[in-house]
């Protein structure tokens, strides 16, 4: 396995992994205005994880890229995506420690999946928030906080 910073010429692959892990593991939890919001806004602004205040970062395996994680300004988790086959590997805990040890912030927030508040719970991060909803997309606020 091989953690690598994403780079313009990953973006096809990137939007490929998130859309189908988002098939199977997101989208079934979001009424039909959610999905739309997702497809439409979500999928298409991946590209904005190329900027200068995006950390973003991939995983490799046999040439094929397996996860896909970005922190944006040094304290916020905006994506993190394994693909099925890797899930339950350990690939996500990978992922996120990359992250968490290429910033000094206190404190890391993030809108989890419902999906995934479980992963994020055992990894340090608490509710800061009941479950909300914004343009159909259902999430649940969370933060880790770093002594």
């Amino acid at each position: 396995m091989d953690v690598q910073e994403v780079t313009a010429a990953d973006l096809d692959s990137v939007v490929q992994l998130v859309s189908e892990v988002s098939k199977t593991d997101v989208l079934p939890l979001f009424n039909a205005q959610g999905k739309l919001e997702y497809e439409q806004r979500v999928l298409l602004d991946l590209s904005s994880t190329l900027s200068d205040n995006f950390l973003s970062i991939k995983a490799v395996s046999g040439g094929e890229l397996v996860g896909f994680a970005a922190l944006r300004d040094g304290h916020y988790l905006t994506h993190l995506f394994v693909s099925n086959k890797s899930q339950g590997s350990g690939l996500g805990r990978e992922l996120l420690n990359h992250l968490l040890s290429q910033t000094n912030a206190n404190e890391i927030s993030l809108r989890s999946s419902v999906n995934a508040v479980g992963f994020y719970n055992h990894n340090g991060f608490i509710a800061t928030g009941e479950e909300a909803e914004f343009n159909g997309i259902r999430f649940v606020p969370m933060s880790l906080i770093r002594k």
